[in-house]
């Protein structure tokens, strides 16, 4: 009983710094090839097209938005696209998320509310239940992942405002 209460605490600080993790993480060219299912000589090449760049701190090391592109790529690749089309779709969906994210920063602070992110939450189960997050491929893992862990920021955070905030008010 004590390691499952043990495995649940680690996994709500796991949950509670990944975007800290993630923003940390570089990895090599071979292990971040290896993480992406691409070869190495593969991610070389794209990186020498200027596909994908290395990490901007001046190391050869591969962050998390670049690996992120080179599945974004290899998926397309899948699917037929040549490398220049795959490239182009990437970039289109990368500006497409930039975008989104710039929205994101720029709307009221109580604009994103509990009871919107709840209405998002129950979007994605709804998806999910139609089996459009599985027709996505790889992408269905990812979004499915998201969905529950947006699920279970909101749980936190409902708590903690609760703490916060004097019953009442």
């Amino acid at each position: 009983m004590a390691e499952a209460q043990t495995h649940d605490a680690l996994t709500q600080v796991l949950i509670a710094n990944d975007g800290e993790v993630l923003a940390r993480l570089r990895l090599s060219a071979a292990e971040a090839a290896r993480v992406c299912n691409v070869t190495p000589r593969q991610l070389i090449y794209w990186t020498k097209k200027g596909l994908v760049k290395p990490s901007s701190n001046g190391d050869h090391d591969y962050d998390v938005f670049a690996m992120e592109k080179v599945i974004r790529i290899r998926q397309a690749l899948e699917k037929g696209h040549s490398l220049e089309k795959a490239a182009q779709l990437v970039q289109r969906e990368m500006g497409t998320l930039q975008a989104e994210a710039k929205r994101l920063d720029e709307m009221a602070p109580d604009a994103l509310t509990i009871a919107r992110l709840r209405k998002a939450v129950a979007v994605l189960a709804r998806l999910d239940a139609q089996g459009a997050l599985e027709n996505s491929q790889a992408n269905g893992d990812s979004a499915k992942a998201v969905a529950l862990r947006l699920g279970r920021a909101i749980d936190e955070l409902e708590l903690l405002l609760r703490e916060v905030q004097p019953v009442g008010a």
